[in-house]
């Protein structure tokens, strides 16, 4: 459906350094180009971008969701990308925590950005064996390997995913599903459009750090303790008083389609209750003629 929510980590407000921040003036963004927009909106915020470096909130978050939808549609499977200019500033915290969501339906791709040291980064190869843990969810591709590549990046970022998503389903006795809406038609492949392409060059500043917003109305603070707080997600800060308000394009309201597992005991006919895996809503909904119990069929609203 093209909607993403967007989290930020590594950002002090009101004193107080948040590793888990709404991005955008919505819970989700419409296409690569709201995601953008709500990055560059976080600049005309009071945040002020400050370490340690914490993923463990935002991926404990993650693997929250991905449960949650997977309740609600079996063959739900989430992906959380999350980009980086630093290393991780706690590897043994965020170790556990990889290990401790190990069972959610999630793969975790780590993309490290700039001239950082990324060396700490590198206990994430290899995951699996080194942590103990049945199942590989996390890679780490550092872009500068990649910069000048595009098909290399998207390679590299992807290359895990297929085989982490087949080994989750089997896992569980899931087995691919028939899908009658499916059309290898249906699938559009753009001509490339360099103009319209998205710029993944980099400015840097005379110290070395990624240069952010052309380092207009940004501020970096770097005084900070490592500490890990409690899991928490703070609603999109408002512009200062006085200043123009950020505002966010809306996007009309698109059907969402999702696939429903039919409870046992429930026959064809039943009505049933179901949460909207977006928004939470209760929909009742009922279970079409010919799917048994335990079968699955598909709902749009």
């Amino acid at each position: 459906d093209q909607q993403f929510p967007v989290y930020g980590f590594g950002a002090k407000y009101d004193g107080v350094v948040r590793h888990c921040f709404q991005v955008g003036n919505s819970r989700e963004v419409h296409g690569v180009k709201g995601i953008l927009d709500a990055y560059k909106g976080v600049f005309k915020t009071p945040l002020i971008m400050s370490g340690p470096t914490v993923f463990t909130e935002v991926i404990q978050l993650a693997a929250t969701q991905a449960k949650s939808r997977y309740q609600i549609n079996p063959l739900s499977y989430s992906i959380l990308l999350l980009l980086t200019d630093g290393a991780v500033t706690d590897v043994e915290a965020t170790r556990q925590v990889l290990a401790s969501v190990a069972d959610a339906p999630l793969s975790i791709v780590i993309v490290g950005i700039g001239n950082a040291d990324f060396s700490a980064m590198q206990f994430l190869d290899d995951f699996e064996t080194r942590s103990g843990v049945n199942r590989d969810i996390v890679q780490f591709v550092q872009f500068s390997a990649h910069e000048h590549n595009k098909a290399s990046l998207t390679r590299a970022t992807l290359d895990e995913i297929p085989d982490q998503l087949v080994q989750f389903f089997h896992s569980r006795g899931i087995m691919p599903q028939a899908d009658s809406s499916f059309s290898a038609s249906k699938i559009v492949i753009d001509d490339y459009n360099e103009e319209a392409d998205i710029d993944l060059s980099m400015d840097y500043g005379s110290d070395g750090e990624i240069a952010l917003n052309g380092d207009v109305g940004c501020y970096i603070d770097n005084s900070y303790e490592a500490g890990i707080g409690k899991l928490h997600v703070m609603p999109p800060p408002t512009a200062p008083s006085g200043s123009a308000p950020v505002m966010a394009a809306s996007v009309p309201a698109q059907p969402f389609t999702f696939q429903v597992q039919v409870p046992p005991n429930v026959t064809s006919g039943q009505q049933i209750q179901i949460a909207h895996p977006q928004t939470g809503q209760p929909l009742i909904v009922a279970v079409p003629a010919g799917v048994p119990p335990g079968g699955i069929f598909t709902v749009s609203a």
